[in-house]
């Protein structure tokens, strides 16, 4: 019974030093990150390979790269070691507060303005979690990179993923006060096709916006002046004055109510969208992740970012504005 454990444990080591070094693709990455020196890796890569019969890696002076048989395992291994380390921590939550390292992906404007700063409370209702955030905007592979929990907005290209929607993103059309001047009135959808547009690429593709009110839905042609996957960027563009864009409200709220920004065909929108978070699919969700989703769902109740009393709409002036437009903190129901 001996010699089986000391076995099971080997393996499982070797198997760990395989997954960081697949992983990284370099033995002293892989070192760095388990703490260990590069030859002990070599080592347990080298005795892996053995008992496998089987090559995993192909090693040259520059490079580190993986065989068939290593792409293969790899998938293997990831899901073993995925599903030790669930157990460990379903089991570590019995009796006591959640614990261990906890890794979420968050989009990077909204998980700045509206996670960042719930993060002081939630470490204090768990001071036991170690929390390890990362903004960014592209969707990053939960299991090859090791996320517990993304947030993402927007559509869920990954069907696999376990979902929950924590709240609703609206998005408008807005735009500068100034901005109108010199140009024709906004008046019906069909208008935008000669105002410059400037177009958020991460949501909408092409040269078309797609746009709702009530049950109405219609597609009208624009003209992009500026196309970017960063709505800070956008949002700026249209506070300069150089054109109507359509921003989430949880990004132009505060303009909204200070009349730094306007709506623009009030009564229209772009569709809503969920923002969830995900995991992958298991049926062992370790504690430190599941109290993470609960404490957001909790908190982003209800859109936080609309919360602050409505600002009651107001005709806008005939100088420079089309009429018709007022601010308003809400969206379209």
């Amino acid at each position: 019974m001996g010699v089986e454990r000391l076995e099971l444990r080997d393996r499982l080591e070797d198997m760990l030093a395989f997954s960081a070094v697949a992983r990284a693709l370099s033995f002293a990455d892989a070192a760095r990150e388990l703490r260990v020196s590069a030859s002990t890796l070599s080592r347990r890569v080298a005795r892996l390979e053995a008992a496998l019969g089987a090559a995993l890696l192909r090693r040259t002076t520059r490079r580190v790269s993986l065989t068939e048989a290593g792409a293969l395992y790899l998938e293997r291994c990831t899901d073993v070691l995925q599903r030790l380390e669930e157990a460990d921590a379903l089991v570590s939550g019995f009796g006591g507060a959640p614990r261990g390292r906890l890794r979420v992906a968050v989009p990077n404007l909204f998980g700045q303005r509206h996670i960042a700063p719930l993060v002081p409370d939630f470490m204090r209702r768990y001071p036991r979690i170690t929390l390890e955030l990362s903004f960014q905007d592209r969707y990053v592979n939960l299991v090859e990179e090791k996320f517990d929990v993304a947030i993402r907005i927007g559509a869920l290209p990954d069907s696999s993923l376990v979902a929950r929607r924590l709240a609703t993103i609206r998005r408008f059309l807005v735009a500068a006060p100034r901005y109108p001047r010199g140009r024709e009135a906004l008046a019906q959808p069909g208008d935008l096709a000669s105002h410059p547009c400037l177009q958020f690429s991460h949501f909408q593709d092409g040269e078309t916006w797609t746009l709702v009110r009530g049950v109405e839905r219609t597609t009208v042609r624009i003209h992009p002046v500026l196309r970017t996957d960063n709505a800070e960027a956008l949002r700026l563009a249209a506070l300069g004055g150089c054109g109507v864009s359509a921003l989430a409200t949880f990004l132009v709220d505060d303009d909204l109510r200070a009349g730094r920004l306007i709506r623009m065909l009030e009564d229209w929108a772009l569709p809503e969208v969920g923002l969830f978070a995900v995991h992958p699919p298991s049926r062992l969700v370790a504690p430190k992740a599941r109290v993470f989703v609960d404490f957001l769902a909790e908190r982003l109740a209800g859109e936080p970012w609309e919360r602050s009393g409505a600002v009651k709409p107001r005709r806008a002036r005939k100088q420079g504005v089309a009429g018709g437009m007022s601010l308003r903190q809400r969206g379209a129901q």
